[in-house]
Formats: C-alpha cells, sequence, structure tokens
C-alpha cells in the first residue's frame, strides 16, 4: 500500500492572490481524506507516493507527437521509473511545472496502467510562453507535476450530456473510456464535440470506437469547413457529423431529449464557449446544480 501522508506546501506554492482553490486548503483537504482511509483500513495499489496535490514531483517526458491543428499528444511518467497506477480520476487535472517555474493544468486523457504514466493533449498557442518552452524540450528531459485537482462526481446520474470544444474534448475521453469500461455501467453518456475542420478532430478513432457502444453516442460539429461536398466524402461509417455550431434549436432539442432523466450537464472549452453553453443550459431552464465546467482557467462566467 503506497499511502503516505499529505506532503505539506512551502510558501512559496502559494500566489498569495487569495485564490479559492489555495494550496493550503487542498493539503488540509487532502490530510483528511489521508486519516479517513487511514481509519477505515482502505487500501488500494495506487501510489500516491508519486503525486502529490501539494507538491511538485519530477515526471520524463515519455513520448511526444503532433496530432495536427498545433496540438501534441504528450505522455509523462514518473521519475525514476516506477511500478504501478497514480492517484488520478478521469476528469481531474494535474499542474505541468517547468524548469523557469511556468505552470499549466491538463487533463489526463489516459493512464497507464502500471508504469505510473499519464497522457495529455496540449495545444500550441502561437508565441505561448508555456508550450513554447514545452515543445523545445525532448524525450527524457523531466518536468515538475502537482496534483490531481478538480473533478466532478457523476454517480447517481441517469445520463452525462457533454459539450467540448478543440482541446476541451481531453477532459471527456478518459472518462468516457472508464465508464465504457465498466460492465456494470448503464449510464448514457452523448458528447457533442465541436471543432473547425474534419482535420481538426481529435482523437477520432477512438471517438468512434466509443460511439459503437449501445450507450455512447458522439456528434460532431465542424464550424469552418469550407468544402463540405469534399470533407463529406472523408466521413467514416455511422459517423455523426454536422456543418456548423450549435443553435439555440440544436440545444433545446438536444434537451428535449433529456426529459425524465437524471442528467449531469459537462462543458470543456474556452471561455466563449464555456459561457455560450453554461447561458443555453440556464436559458432551458437547466439547474445550476446540474451543470459542471471542466476548464481550469474560466475567470469570468457570468451567472444569471
Amino acid at each position: 500500500m503506497y499511502d503516505p501522508p499529505p506532503e505539506p506546501p512551502s510558501e512559496s506554492d502559494c500566489c498569495g492572490t487569495g485564490c479559492a482553490d489555495c494550496v493550503f486548503d487542498v493539503y488540509d483537504r487532502e490530510c483528511a481524506r489521508w486519516r479517513r482511509r487511514r481509519r477505515i483500513g482502505e487500501g488500494d495499489r495506487l501510489r500516491r507516493d508519486l503525486l502529490s496535490a501539494t507538491t511538485h514531483k519530477p515526471y520524463r517526458i515519455v513520448s511526444a507527437r503532433p496530432l495536427g491543428d498545433d496540438v501534441h499528444a504528450y505522455r509523462f511518467a514518473a521519475t525514476p521509473e516506477s511500478v504501478g497506477r497514480l492517484p488520478v480520476a478521469y476528469t481531474q487535472h494535474v499542474h505541468i511545472r517547468l524548469a523557469d517555474g511556468l505552470s499549466r493544468p491538463y487533463t489526463p486523457v489516459a493512464l497507464g496502467d502500471d508504469d505510473c504514466s499519464f497522457d495529455v493533449l496540449i495545444k500550441a498557442y502561437l508565441g505561448g510562453r508555456f508550450t513554447g518552452r514545452l515543445l523545445e524540450m525532448t524525450v527524457g528531459d523531466v518536468v515538475a507535476v502537482r496534483g490531481p485537482s478538480g473533478g466532478v462526481r457523476h454517480d447517481g446520474y441517469d445520463s452525462i450530456v457533454m459539450f467540448g470544444g478543440g482541446t476541451g474534448v481531453a477532459a471527456f475521453v478518459g472518462l468516457i473510456g472508464s465508464l465504457l469500461d465498466n460492465d456494470k455501467c448503464e449510464t448514457l453518456l452523448r458528447l457533442h464535440y465541436l471543432c473547425k475542420t474534419l482535420d481538426g478532430v481529435l482523437m477520432r478513432k477512438e471517438l468512434a470506437e466509443y460511439a459503437a457502444y449501445w450507450n455512447c453516442s458522439v456528434h460532431l460539429y465542424l464550424t469552418r469547413e469550407h468544402d463540405w461536398s469534399q470533407c463529406s466524402k472523408s466521413f467514416w461509417y455511422n459517423e455523426n457529423i454536422t456543418e456548423g455550431r450549435i443553435s439555440q434549436d440544436g440545444m433545446a432539442e438536444i434537451i428535449d431529449r433529456q426529459q425524465n432523466l437524471r442528467t449531469l450537464w459537462l462543458i470543456c472549452g474556452n471561455d466563449e464557449f464555456n459561457q455560450y453553453f453554461f447561458n443555453s443550459l440556464q436559458n432551458h431552464n437547466i439547474k445550476q446544480d446540474h451543470i459542471q465546467l471542466l476548464d481550469n482557467t474560466v475567470k469570468s462566467l457570468k451567472i444569471s
């Protein structure tokens, strides 16, 4: 059982700006959870010694490959090499910090079953300080990782409806896969994924495989595809692809299909994307308690 007590953060780990989720608050919660596990004798094979919500741990770059549209798939693993599985639940995020102190949160799309690794999708922005430095690094180079943080509880829902934009789909890929791997799970899964073009659809093969399950549907929306007639020749069998964005009428249809179901609504994209879908759900009388935003950078969401 790898379950040492949580490590206390240093004063320098706190940014001093009054964050709602200060690293010292995280430490207090982790201590309470650790005491509970010790009290009830709850044990597992998760390597809690290799990942901490309060302090950074060294991780090496195992692989890095481009996926298109300036998106790269990275795999990081604990260093030195270790055996086990990291204590991360899908929809949670980890903070990756570079040597110069720059740090960004990312949601793992996959976890290694026995090599203490995790995969993330990273969007390289023009002039971006963090991604610019990360892309200069090579396999074997080491970063610092802290986490996990955040995440959503989805127990007790009949259905989960997800709205993802661009790399925001990363927040849902792991969650969908883990639920479909559970033979006893009968939760209905509905993913609505917006991309600019068909070439920009991330993890398309995995999404197509998910859509083959009876309780999962994947709807793709291409918002800036210029030659639709040519593009449509590249559709795969049974892919559900629509030209353009989701209109308010489209939102009404999506919501109507969820009548009589206890539904959790998840949103992950940029600020504009999140605000649009949050407002749309509220305008259709979806209770705020059943809406969760998974983008870790949202600061300006307006609640009507």
